[in-house]
């Protein structure tokens, strides 16, 4: 085997005929315009070609050991290669010869003696094609990741939703953590959830270490987002989510599943709000209740009391209600 050192970007052909007379003529024909590497036998060039993939191979089909015909079809059956064009330049020329080398898989096929304007004129054919090939795969390749991409948005946002809705019905606290740690799982994520009111924590894993928790509590005024390695942390006024596992090898699905878990923060920080808001003014009309009552029992002492109403005596009462209302606030 021979390799005569041409351009870096010269498109590289592997010539395969056991006559050094054959790859002496097409080494000086191509190597002027290509990379040009030289294989003696069929299982030589098998070897070049798992050492260094051809841009093309010209192949002879009548070689001792290994014939054209057995080494196109093992390079057309190792999808490793099967896209290499190969191009037959045989003296085998009878119609049957050739329709055997297209059935192996050949690309085109050239009889010697050739003609050299031809045989180029056929490379070049078979580059393009390759190039054009690749480049449909390549597009497709895209427009299926895209699909894919959109598609799991789709679902992404699916969840967000689902979560967002069965929130509302949340009554407490403790649902509220629960279906947040469901929605993570649906993601694939593992979290610690943190209620920065109340110091309560949910996680995956059950118990929260320590660690875990003097860091989400130092890192807490930080920012919004805290990205170190594989986690992220995701802080709001009422919630903190630490994500331990989020997908930092798929930038596309990294980033869309960042600005996800942001809203989703920032839904669960509003439902906390409401929930207190809502504990807050139960507690409230708990707390208003003796006041109330106080109230009516006035209201009917004083409609029993007749001429003997005593004006200082119920305003006395009402002063003595209202205090002792301020003092349970207190």
């Amino acid at each position: 085997m021979t390799t005569k050192p041409v351009e870096a970007s010269a498109q590289h052909i592997l010539v395969v005929d056991d006559q050094p007379e054959n790859l002496r003529s097409l080494d000086q024909i191509l190597s002027y315009s290509y990379q040009v590497s030289l294989a003696a036998n069929g299982q030589a060039c098998l070897e070049q070609v798992a050492q260094s993939t051809p841009d093309l191979i010209l192949l002879d089909v009548d070689m001792p050991l290994m014939d054209g015909l057995t080494v196109c079809r093992l390079v057309k059956a190792d999808p490793a290669t099967s896209m290499i064009p190969i191009i037959f330049v045989s003296a085998l020329s009878r119609l049957s010869e050739r329709l055997a080398g297209y059935q192996a898989g050949a690309d085109d096929y050239v009889t010697k003696p050739y003609d050299v304007d031809e045989l180029l004129a056929k490379i070049r054919i078979a580059l393009n094609n390759r190039h054009d090939l690749e480049a449909a795969r390549e597009r497709a390749l895209l427009a299926q990741e895209e699909m894919e991409a959109s598609l799991a948005a789709c679902i992404e946002l699916n969840l967000l939703a689902d979560f967002i809705d069965n929130s509302l019905d949340c009554d407490d606290l403790r649902t509220l953590g629960e279906g947040l740690l469901e929605t993570f799982d649906r993601f694939g994520l593992r979290v610690i959830v943190r209620l920065v009111e109340s110091g309560h924590y949910f996680s995956h894993a059950g118990e929260v270490g320590m660690l875990d928790q003097e860091m989400m509590e130092s890192l807490y005024d930080n920012g919004k987002i805290i990205d170190f390695g594989h986690r992220s942390l995701f802080n709001a006024e009422s919630v903190s989510v630490l994500v331990r596992n989020m997908p930092v090898h798929d930038q596309t699905r990294y980033q869309r599943w960042r600005d996800n878990l942001k809203l989703l923060v920032e839904v669960v920080n509003s439902r906390i709000f409401s929930l207190q808001q809502q504990s807050n003014r139960q507690k409230e009309r708990e707390r208003l209740q003796p006041l109330i009552a106080g109230i009516h029992q006035l209201i009917e002492k004083l409609q029993h009391s007749g001429d003997d109403l005593n004006w200082d005596q119920a305003c006395h009462d009402l002063n003595r209600l209202r205090m002792a209302w301020e003092s349970q606030r207190a």
